[in-house]
Parts: C-alpha cells; sequence; structure tokens
C-alpha cells in the first residue's frame, strides 16, 4: 500500500461571498474554495497530465470536447462549430451555436 507524505494532504479552506446575493446571513451567499499546499498542487497537476495523455491516446474524448486538450484552441472549436452550422443549413436543416463567457460567470474571480 502506498502513502503520501502528510504536507500534500495538506489544504486551506477559504469562504468568499458570491457576488450580488442579497443576505450574507445566508450560507447559500458564500463559496468555499480549498487552496492545497504547493505539493499537492504540483501531484495533481502531474495526475492530470497523465489522465489526459491516456484519455487522447486511447480515443475516450469525443470530437466535440476541447477544454484541456492540447492543439484545440477556442478558435479551433469556433471554427468546427462555424463549419458544423453552414453544413446542416445547406442540408436544410435548422442549427444554432450558444457561445458563453465563462469569464463573465465568475466576476468575483480576480482578474
Amino acid at each position: 500500500m502506498r502513502r503520501n507524505p502528510a504536507v500534500w494532504k495538506r489544504a486551506s479552506g477559504v469562504v468568499i461571498r458570491k457576488p450580488g446575493k442579497d443576505n450574507y446571513t445566508k450560507l447559500k451567499a458564500y463559496r468555499s474554495i480549498s487552496l492545497c499546499s504547493s505539493m499537492g498542487n504540483v501531484v495533481e497537476k502531474g495526475a492530470a497530465e497523465l489522465l489526459s495523455e491516456v484519455a487522447e491516446r486511447r480515443g475516450l474524448l469525443g470530437d466535440g470536447q476541447f477544454g484541456s486538450r492540447k492543439g484545440w484552441s477556442a478558435i479551433n472549436a469556433v471554427a468546427i462549430m462555424v463549419d458544423r452550422a453552414h453544413a446542416a443549413w445547406t442540408n436544410g436543416h435548422i442549427t444554432g451555436v450558444l457561445l458563453m463567457d465563462i469569464k463573465a460567470a465568475f466576476p468575483s474571480v480576480a482578474k
């Protein structure tokens, strides 16, 4: 059985206010964030990288999955979606694309 050093398991919890809430006396007006130790972050990043490589190699990700994939940028995603929309229109289908600004969804995060 493998054991991880205790320092890897340490984390600090931080509670921050959700913006725009009317009543900050209620628990749902806050969100908690877990801040892992530096070594824990290194291990987590390494594990995520390995899992990503295995998923790519085995073809486990669909062609619509763009996040966290090397060489697959937001520009590629937009180009593919526009191409698919044009193909659908050419074939007489109705289609739509929803583009979301994720950064705007979390305005409380420091820029």
